[in-house]
C-alpha cells in the first residue's frame, strides 16, 4: 500500500505567506515548496524558466503572486496574457497575495472577460496587460463581481479577519481546501465548500416546489456528496437516491419530479462538497451553518420564531466549560434532552460523559435537519440518540402547549419506540427561542409561529413574564423536573440554558418566578458572552450560559426562603476567532489554549444590590403628600367629553400629530410648554407636584433608567415626551445632573453585564464630592438642548395664551436655574477642565452679544423651520439667551467663524470632562467592580 504524503510543513508556509504582509519577493521561498512537492521538481518552473510567471506548472497552472489584496484584478489578466504572449499551456489560474486566494479555470470565465483577454494586444508585457485591463474593468463593478463568482475559490482578509489571529482552524482549512483543489485539477467537478455552499442550495431551488426543500435535499446528501457521487433511479419505483464516498453509501430518497433527474444528475457532477478530516471540516460543520442557509432562504420565518441558532463554536465552549467545572456533577446516567433543537448545534457539540440524547423541536423543517445531522455522525449513532416526534411523523412537538405530565408521556413513548425507558434523570440542554410575544401577532400566524402557553406554565410566570419565550420554557422545565421527581425521587435534574440575563437579576416582573425556581433548582455558576459576537440578531446585550440542579424542598421550607446568588464569569470580550479550534484535538490540547481564558475571566454579580438611583431624588409633594418625585410624561389617556373631538393635542394647530399620533398630548388650552423629541412645543396643564413652570427657574431631563438605553437621555428647558424629571432646586440637581452625567460618561462604554441593570448612584466619596458636581453641572451646560421661543396666543384654540419660554441653562441670564442654583452652589475655577468649559461656554455667549444680539433680539435668523418657529405665524427669532443648539445653528448657517470656533472649543473642553467623568466614576469610585 502507497505511504501517505504529508503536506504539512508546505501548508504551513503557505499560511505563513498569506499571513506575511511583506512584499511578494522578500516571502517567495514560503511559496514554492507546496508546487514544487506536489508537482515534482520536473514540472515546477519559475521566473526566468517560466517567461517571468512566479510559478509555471506546465499544461496545467500558472500562479501569479502579488503583493497586495487590491491588486487581484492585475494578476488575473497578467496570469492569462502568458498564455496569449508566450503560448504557455494551463487549464487553471491561482493568484495570490497579502491575505488572498482566487483560483479560476480557463474554461469556466464569463464571456466578456474572454473577450477582453483575447482582444487585447498581444506584443504588449503581461505586466503592463494586468494593469490596463483591470483599470478598464474596475469601472464595471458587475464585471469585477462576475470574475469573483467565476472564482472555483476565493478568499479574501475578510473572510480571514476573524481567524488571523493565533492558532486557527479556518486558516488550517482554507490552506487544506486549497492543496485539494490542486491535487484535481484534472477534475471537471467544482467545488462546494464553506465560502459557496449556501449559492449552491440556492441554485437548487429550481428543482423543488418549495424552497425549505431544496435545503432538506442538500443536508440529506452533504455527507455522501463527494467526488465520486452520482445519482441512482429505480426503474419501478422513479425513487431517486444519491451514491456517494467511492459508491459504499447512498441517501434517503431525493423527491424531485422524475423529469428532472437528468438535469439534476448533471447538478450533481459536476460538483462535489469539500470536507477534510484532518483540518476538522466535516459534514457537520455544514450543519452547524443550518441558520445561515435558513435565514437566506426565509428570514421571515427565522425572525418570528425568534430562532438565533447557537454559534457551533460557542456551543462547544460553553460545554467545554461545564465538563471542565462540573466533571463530577454530569455523571454518565444522564439523558441530554433539548426541546428547541434548532439546527441542533447545542445537542450535536456535547461530547461529554452521558448515556442518551433526546431533541426534539416545533418546527418539523428543523426537526429533520437535526436528525439528518445526527445521523451523519458516527459519535451519536454510537451513543445514542432519539428524535421525537418521529420525523416520518411530518410535524413538530410544542414544548409549551401542553402539561408537564402530557409531554413527559410524549417522550416515554418516542423512547419506547426504541425500546428504552425514560428512567434516568434528564439534563435540560438549551437555548429557547429569545422572542417577546408583544410583536405582530399576524405575522406569527402566517410562520406558524403563534400559539397557546399551557396555564400550568402561565401559572408559574404570570402573563406578562411569558411573553418572554425562554421564560415560558424554563417554567415547563421547571414543571418537568417536579413531575420526574414525583415519578423518580432520586433523580436530581440539571439544566443547561443559554438565556438573557433579565431573569438572572431580576428584573422586577421576573422577581415572582425566580422565587419559585429558586425553591427548586440551586444554581451551580454560568458564564456570560455578548449576543451579536455569536448571534444572528441585532442589539448588544448578555447572553448568558448557566447551569442548575434540581433540589428537593425541605420539609416546611417556604419559596422566599432559599434563594440563589447568580455569579457568572465574564466572557464578553471573547471573541469568534478566540473560539476558531480544532475541537477534534485531544481534551487537554484544548485545555491549554482555553484554561488560561478561564483563569483569567472576572467573576461579576448579578443581582439587585445596586440599588436604583432613583431612591436618591428627594421627596416632593403631590396630593398633600409628599412622595419620591414621579417621571412625567407628555402623553395621556383620552376623556369621555374629548371622543368626538379633532384639536384635543397641544399641539400646534398645524401640527398634524393631532391626526397622526392615536394618544393625545398634552392639552389644547394648556398654559405651559414641553418638547416633543425634535423640539416641538406642546401645551400642558399644571400636574400633581406643581413642576411647570413658565419662568426659566428649572431644568428639565428625559433619563432611562436602563443602561441599555442611556444614549437617549437629553436635558432641555421643558418636560420631555416621556421619563421626563425636574431639576428645581440643588438637592434635586445634584441627583438628575449626576444621573445625566452617568449616561453620557459609560454611553458605549458600560461593561455588557450591565447591560439588564437600572443605573444605580455611585458612591461618592467626600473628598471626590465637589469635583463630581462641577463636572456633571458644566457637562449639562455643554449639552442641553434648551431653546428660547414662544407659543403663539390662540393656538391651537382660541383664548389660548401666549407662553413665553426663556433659557434656564444660559451662563450670562441674569435670573435662571444656572444663575439662582448652580453658580449659588458651585464655584467654578478657570483652571480645572470644568471651569475651562464653563468659561468657553461664557466667552460664546460674550462673543454672541457684543457681536451679533447686542443686547436686543434678532428677527427672521433663518430658523423658520425649526419645529420650534416652524408652525407659528410671528418670525422666527433669536435673543441674547438663545440656546446653544439654536446659536450654533444660525452660525453654520450664515458661516460666522468666530461662534464656530468657540463651539469647537466647547466640543474640546466637553470631551475633556466627559473622560474624566468617566475616570471618576468606573476607577476612582469603582462603579462596576
Amino acid at each position: 500500500m502507497a505511504k501517505k504524503i504529508s503536506y504539512y510543513e508546505e501548508l504551513e508556509k503557505l499560511k505563513q505567506y498569506l499571513n506575511c504582509d511583506t512584499d511578494k519577493e522578500t516571502k517567495s521561498a514560503l511559496l514554492s515548496p507546496l508546487f514544487q512537492k506536489l508537482f515534482g521538481k520536473d514540472k515546477f518552473k519559475i521566473e526566468s524558466n517560466a517567461n517571468g510567471a512566479d510559478v509555471y506548472i506546465e499544461g496545467t497552472l500558472l500562479v501569479e503572486a502579488k503583493t497586495k489584496y487590491n491588486q487581484w484584478l492585475k494578476g488575473f489578466y497578467q496570469a492569462f496574457h502568458y498564455q496569449r504572449k508566450f503560448g504557455l499551456t494551463y487549464n487553471t489560474v491561482l493568484v495570490i497575495a497579502h491575505q488572498f486566494v482566487g483560483i479560476w479555470r480557463v474554461d469556466k470565465l464569463p464571456k466578456e472577460v474572454v473577450e477582453i483577454i483575447h482582444t487585447t494586444e498581444v506584443s504588449e508585457a503581461p505586466n503592463k496587460v494586468g494593469n490596463i485591463n483591470a483599470e478598464k474593468t474596475k469601472k464595471n463593478s458587475s464585471l469585477v463581481k462576475a470574475i469573483q463568482d467565476a472564482a472555483i475559490y476565493w478568499l479574501e482578509p475578510s473572510q480571514l479577519a476573524d481567524s488571523l489571529a493565533g492558532n486557527s482552524r479556518s486558516l488550517i482549512v482554507e490552506t487544506f481546501e486549497i492543496l485539494k483543489i490542486l491535487q484535481n485539477l484534472d477534475a471537471n467537478r467544482q467545488q462546494i465548500n464553506p465560502h459557496n455552499f449556501i449559492q449552491c442550495i440556492e441554485r437548487m431551488k429550481v428543482f423543488f416546489e418549495n424552497p425549505i426543500d431544496a435545503v432538506h435535499c442538500f443536508y440529506s446528501i452533504v455527507a455522501l456528496w463527494d467526488n465520486t457521487a452520482r445519482l441512482a433511479t429505480n426503474a419501478l419505483s422513479n425513487e431517486i437516491r444519491l451514491i456517494g464516498l467511492k459508491g459504499h453509501f447512498y441517501s434517503d430518497p431525493i423527491l424531485i419530479p422524475y423529469h428532472l433527474f437528468g438535469e439534476f444528475n448533471r447538478f450533481i457532477e459536476n460538483q462535489y462538497v469539500f470536507t477534510n478530516e484532518g483540518s476538522g471540516l466535516t459534514a457537520d460543520y455544514y450543519f452547524s451553518r443550518f441558520d445561515e442557509v435558513l435565514a437566506a432562504i426565509d428570514a421571515d420565518y427565522v425572525k418570528q420564531h425568534g430562532i438565533f441558532f447557537t454559534n457551533d463554536n460557542l456551543c462547544k465552549f460553553a460545554l467545554w466549560w461545564a465538563n471542565t467545572k462540573f466533571a463530577d456533577t454530569i455523571a454518565e446516567n444522564y439523558i441530554f434532552f433539548d426541546p428547541a433543537g434548532g439546527s441542533g448545534n447545542l445537542v450535536s457539540a456535547w461530547r461529554g460523559k452521558l448515556k442518551h440524547k433526546i431533541i426534539s423541536e416545533l418546527q418539523p423543517d428543523l426537526l429533520k435537519t437535526i436528525d439528518m445531522r445526527m445521523k451523519s455522525d458516527y459519535f451519536h449513532l454510537e451513543t445514542g440518540f432519539t428524535v421525537i416526534p418521529d420525523v416520518s411523523d411530518g410535524k413538530g412537538l410544542n414544548f409549551l402547549d401542553c402539561s408537564a405530565a402530557e409531554y413527559w408521556q410524549e417522550l416515554a413513548q418516542g423512547m419506547e419506540k426504541k425500546n428504552l425507558a425514560l428512567d434516568s434523570p434528564i439534563a435540560f440542554l438549551m437555548n429557547p427561542p429569545y422572542k417577546n410575544t408583544d410583536e405582530n401577532d399576524n405575522l406569527r400566524q402566517n410562520v406558524e409561529a403563534s400559539y397557546e402557553i399551557h396555564p400550568s406554565i402561565l401559572a408559574l410566570t404570570g402573563e406578562d413574564a411569558a411573553r418572554e419565550r425562554y421564560l415560558a420554557f424554563l417554567g415547563q422545565v421547571l414543571n418537568l423536573a417536579k413531575h420526574q421527581n414525583t415519578l423518580q425521587p432520586q433523580s436530581p435534574n440539571l439544566v443547561l440554558v443559554f438565556s438573557p440575563t433579565s431573569w438572572l437579576l431580576p428584573r422586577a416582573s421576573y422577581q415572582p418566578f425566580r422565587e419559585v425556581w429558586d425553591a427548586h433548582f440551586e444554581y451551580m455558576g454560568g458564564i456570560i458572552v455578548t449576543s451579536n459576537e455569536w448571534f444572528k440578531l441585532n442589539g448588544k446585550w448578555p447572553v448568558a450560559f448557566t447551569v442548575w440542579k434540581y433540589r428537593k424542598e425541605i420539609e416546611g421550607e417556604t419559596a422566599h426562603k432559599h434563594t440563589n446568588t447568580v455569579k457568572v464569569l465574564d466572557f464578553s470580550s471573547l471573541k469568534k476567532a478566540d473560539l476558531n479550534l480544532d475541537w477534534n484535538e485531544e481534551k487537554s490540547e484544548i485545555d491549554k489554549i482555553l484554561l488560561p481564558l478561564l483563569n483569567n475571566a472576572k467573576e461579576v454579580v448579578l443581582d439587585n444590590s445596586r440599588g436604583d438611583i432613583r431612591q436618591n431624588l428627594p421627596l416632593i409633594g403631590r396630593r398633600g403628600e409628599m412622595v419620591q418625585q414621579g417621571m412625567v410624561n407628555l402623553y395621556r389617556n383620552r376623556t369621555r367629553e374629548e371622543l368626538n373631538q379633532k384639536i384635543i393635542s397641544g399641539f400646534p394647530l398645524k401640527d398634524d400629530n393631532h391626526f397622526k399620533l392615536n394618544d393625545p398630548y398634552g392639552y389644547a388650552d394648556g398654559t405651559f410648554v414641553g418638547f416633543m423629541g425634535d423640539n416641538t412645543p406642546v401645551r400642558l396643564r399644571q400636574e400633581p407636584s406643581d413642576r411647570f413652570s413658565n419662568k426659566p427657574d428649572r431644568v428639565w431631563f428625559l433619563l432611562m433608567t436602563a443602561f441599555a438605553k442611556v444614549n437617549m437621555s437629553v436635558a432641555q428647558g421643558g418636560p420631555a415626551t416621556s421619563r421626563a424629571y425636574c431639576a428645581y432646586d440643588w438637592e434635586s440637581a445634584k441627583v438628575l445632573f449626576s444621573w445625566f452625567g452617568i449616561s453620557k460618561a459609560i454611553n458605549g462604554k458600560y461593561p455588557i453585564w450591565a447591560n439588564q441593570y437600572d443605573i444605580w448612584s455611585p458612591n461618592i466619596k467626600p473628598e471626590l464630592a465637589e469635583e463630581w458636581y462641577h463636572l456633571c453641572c458644566a457637562f449639562v451646560l455643554a449639552e442641553n438642548r434648551c431653546i428660547v421661543t414662544k407659543f403663539e396666543a390662540n393656538n391651537p384654540l382660541q383664548s389660548a395664551p401666549e407662553i413665553f419660554v426663556d433659557n434656564p441653562l444660559c451662563p450670562v441670564h441674569p435670573d435662571n436655574f444656572w444663575k439662582n442654583i448652580i453658580e449659588t452652589n458651585i464655584s467654578f475655577s478657570k483652571e480645572g477642565v470644568d471651569g475651562i468649559l464653563v468659561n468657553a461656554i461664557k466667552d460664546l455667549y460674550k462673543t454672541w452679544n457684543m457681536r451679533y444680539c447686542k443686547g436686543s433680539y434678532l428677527f427672521d435668523v433663518g430658523l423658520k423651520d425649526e419645529p420650534y418657529f416652524r408652525y407659528f405665524d410671528y418670525s422666527d427669532f433669536l435673543t441674547p439667551h438663545s440656546g446653544l443648539i439654536q446659536i450654533q445653528k444660525y452660525a453654520k448657517n450664515e458661516g460666522l467663524e468666530d461662534l464656530l470656533s468657540h463651539f469647537r472649543e466647547i466640543e474640546n473642553a466637553k470631551k475633556e470632562v466627559a473622560e474624566r467623568l468617566y475616570e471618576m466614576l468606573v476607577v476612582e469610585m469603582a462603579y462596576f467592580t
